[in-house]
């Protein structure tokens, strides 16, 4: 076997083996351009420049969007060792109730007895968005809430952390709004969620949300994705280029149609 055929050969199995990596990858970028050219969406729990939280209540066309913290419980430590209180919260629009959410929790106070003002409170339990369909002009305000998992409590070395939920089995409802007050209500999970819907997750888990790739799935080092896939595709199709048999296949349509 000649040393071009095995350098075809190796190119080919340098492809193969990093398709079932890449495909994915690939199929994302596609997904988030997608999204990019289709959608304006921001989170208003973001941080802004002066790096405050928004408040409770939001003003969309007229419409006011308020969460209210109609109880307060029993104080506790959660995960991360703040203190929280067991809560109901009360979202409504307009002033009407939407959604009354019982026992979750809500910190009050952040290091030094300093107060935490608006959404900041609820951990990113209760998110607020604008969404804007570049295609079709419209719009709407969305309020997306963490149905499970965002009770999760301090625990010791070893022990499995109270109300913890994996990422796969987590659970959402997304409220949204209309310019014209007209409320509407979807609940979807991870696997379930839409293309949309996968924009109006936060951040807050282990590495950004995808719609393609694993939930919380993350870049963790060079080797992947850098080296392998990405790099063992670039060589294979480099290899395959550089030694594909074009001489060998010219000559054979050369001679077919000779005998022709």
């Amino acid at each position: 076997m000649s040393n071009k055929r095995k350098r075809l050969i190796f190119g080919v199995i340098l492809v193969m083996m990093s398709l079932p990596s890449i495909t994915p990858m690939l199929m994302e970028i596609a997904y988030r351009t997608e999204m990019n050219m289709r959608y304006d969406i921001n989170e208003l729990n973001a941080f802004r420049a002066d790096y405050t939280r928004p408040p409770n209540d939001a003003d969309y066309h007229g419409n006011i969007i308020r969460a209210l913290t109609v109880t307060i419980g029993e104080p506790y430590l959660n995960a991360w060792d703040d203190l929280v209180y067991s809560s109901d919260i009360r979202i409504t629009v307009n002033g009407e109730t939407i959604e009354t959410l019982e026992d979750y929790p809500v910190q009050l106070q952040k290091y030094a007895g300093l107060p935490i003002e608006g959404l900041d409170r609820y951990n990113d339990a209760i998110t607020y968005w604008t969404v804007e369909d570049k295609f079709t002009g419209k719009d709407f305000f969305a309020v997306v809430i963490l149905r499970n998992g965002y009770d999760m409590r301090s625990h010791g070395d070893g022990e499995v952390m109270p109300g913890y939920v994996p990422i796969e089995e987590r659970e959402f409802k997304l409220i949204a709004v209309q310019k014209d007050g007209t409320v509407s209500q979807q609940l979807f999970t991870f696997d379930s969620k839409s293309k949309l819907q996968t924009q109006l997750i936060t951040e807050s888990f282990s590495g950004p949300i995808h719609y393609y790739l694993p939930p919380g799935y993350y870049y963790p080092s060079p080797l992947y994705p850098l080296l392998y896939p990405w790099i063992t595709m670039i060589i294979g199709l480099g290899l395959m280029l550089l030694n594909f048999p074009y001489d060998a296949m010219k000559r054979r349509d050369k001679a077919r149609t000779n005998n022709e």
